[in-house]
């Protein structure tokens, strides 16, 4: 699970001129606070993430930003789970994961104070009205408003990274890498 700036850099290389509902539906899979409910909304409860996404693709309307923005957060994960988070875990053994969510916090801040998009486009996430968004699986929409909002607090409040662990070259090349893949893969 990488951070939600990740995320929204991967969908900003996507399609930079999309509708705000796909940057939303691209973190709407995290707003989910039940932790078994989100490793179920999030696939990784399937004995194989890729074929469970492409069975929950085949059932949304593809044209749908919101509902893009889902099956991209949910890409997004599978990626980086299996790449970067496996990696981490592997090099810090017993006991990473509080490790890990420092680190991704720093990289989230980092990138979030140095894009020149990112303050623009919480806000617009922000006062987006809830009424665009859609409900599905356990995803509801006034905790999506609640994450959204939360988050971009701590983004503006944290000034902290970047990451040793997660140096922002190598997580520009798993944007890079990651963006390629969805193209291909979504077609």
């Amino acid at each position: 699970m990488p951070s939600s700036m990740i995320h929204l850099s991967v969908a900003k290389r996507i399609n930079s001129n999309t509708e705000i509902d796909f940057y939303i539906g691209n973190l709407a899979p995290d707003s989910v606070l039940d932790s078994k409910k989100k490793e179920e909304n999030h696939l990784r409860n399937t004995p194989n993430r890729e074929i469970a996404l492409k069975e929950f693709t085949s059932t949304i309307d593809k044209n749908n930003a919101y509902l893009k923005g889902i099956v991209l957060h949910l890409f997004v994960d599978w990626k980086w789970d299996t790449l970067m988070m496996a990696e981490f875990a592997k090099k810090n053994g017993e006991g990473w994961f509080p490790k890990y969510r420092n680190e991704i916090g720093m990289a989230s801040a980092y990138i979030f104070h140095n894009t020149d998009w990112s303050y623009k486009l919480w806000e617009k996430m922000e006062t987006c009205d809830i009424i665009n968004y859609i409900e599905i699986g356990f995803i509801v929409k006034e905790d999506v408003k609640q994450f959204i909002q939360h988050n971009r607090k701590w983004h503006i409040e944290n000034r902290i990274g970047p990451s040793f662990a997660f140096p922002q070259t190598a997580i520009d090349k798993f944007i890079t890498d990651t963006t390629n893949d969805f193209n291909e893969w979504f077609i």
